[in-house]
């Protein structure tokens, strides 16, 4: 989203402590990590309605950003005590990892698309 100006404002008022906020492409949106309760969640906002959703139920999730389409947030959380990659859809309705606790992934990031040769 480009920033052109102006007074900063507030947008989250659910929660403890709210950090890394990621815009949705089309910029109605973002997500977040929200803490409630010394859980660190992944949350989603709508800018025009202000409505906050919890999309997950995990203590130590972080850095998620938009797919390209908005339709899956990408984060990284802990299993285990090891760093893993997960996704969950933008309405909350499907969660799924992608990587398997073996590694420490810590910085979830959508990379550009590859194109065949």
């Amino acid at each position: 989203m480009l920033v052109s100006g102006g007074a900063a404002e507030r947008l989250t008022f659910e929660g403890s402590y709210n950090v890394s906020p990621r815009y949705s492409v089309d910029g109605k949106r973002f997500v977040y990590i929200h803490r409630n309760a010394g859980r660190f969640s992944v949350a989603v906002q709508d800018l025009a309605t202000r409505q906050m959703q919890l999309l997950t139920d995990s203590n130590f999730d972080e850095s998620p950003s938009f797919s390209p389409n908005n339709r899956m947030i990408l984060y990284a959380t802990e299993t285990g005590g090891h760093g893993i990659l997960s996704i969950v859809s933008s309405d909350g309705q499907t969660r799924s990892r992608l990587s398997q606790p073996m590694g420490n992934i810590r910085e979830a990031v959508w990379g550009p698309l590859l194109k065949q040769r």
